[in-house]
């Protein structure tokens, strides 16, 4: 998800301009604004504290000409959101919304429907993910159906209790199949405990609402996980 989040936060920092003079002065950040991508990344779940902290400091903002006290802010900054996050995890269910999801998507996976979580930060991104997938399956001779994700706009909008929308759709691109996938996927997340809506027409995508996103970070640990 690393690349995903760099393309996310490419460009979209608020800060001041960037001078090309050797003595030009250190560049400073918004924290409110930087504050608030370090916890959507932690908060999202697919990042662990070290690659959030490369991802905000290499992409999010030019690091070269990060003023040295924003620097460690930053660094700070991280190792607080995850501290909270872990803390947080400590009082969780055993099991989640987001693992019953996961369970879903398994199922769907194994009965030739290429399930794919935060696939890209676009559908375009997802279709392309969804398609490379359908295309190293096939060349191990797995045949694959059709496909169902949610990309990094998704994740942004369940974050704000938004719901999350999944897309689908069919490789051999016809209605009647896709329409078959769709129900699919609304049964088996149904049978998870998770409610959806969707209303029979394969130009939409299915909202899966309500539900808590509660997602475990993964460790930096490479013994852990």
């Amino acid at each position: 998800m690393l690349s995903i989040l760099r393309r996310l936060f490419r460009g979209r920092a608020a800060k001041a301009p960037v001078r090309t003079a050797s003595d030009s002065p250190a560049e400073t950040i918004e924290r409110v604004d930087t504050a608030e991508r370090i916890a959507i990344l932690a908060r999202g779940g697919f990042e662990t504290e070290a690659s959030t902290l490369e991802t905000i400091l290499d992409e999010y903002l030019t690091p070269d000409a990060i003023d040295p006290d924003d620097r460690r802010w930053v660094e700070a900054e991280v190792a607080r959101a995850f501290a909270r996050k872990r803390e947080e995890e400590a009082t969780w269910p055993l099991e989640t919304d987001f693992d019953r999801l996961a369970i879903a998507f398994d199922a769907l996976d194994a009965g030739g429907i290429i399930a794919l979580h935060c696939a890209g930060y676009t559908r375009s991104d997802g279709i392309s993910d969804a398609a490379e997938v359908c295309h190293q399956r096939r060349e191990r001779g797995r045949a694959s159906r059709g496909f169902v994700f949610y990309h990094g706009q998704d994740v942004e909008s369940v974050l704000a209790d938004q719901g999350l929308y999944l897309a689908f759709g069919a490789f051999d691109e016809r209605d009647e199949t896709m329409a078959a996938i769709a129900a699919e996927i609304v049964a088996a997340v149904e049978a998870q405990g998770l409610r959806t809506r969707w209303e029979g027409d394969v130009g939409k995508r299915i909202l899966v609402h309500p539900i808590r996103w509660l997602k475990r970070s993964p460790s930096d640990d490479p013994r852990e996980g």
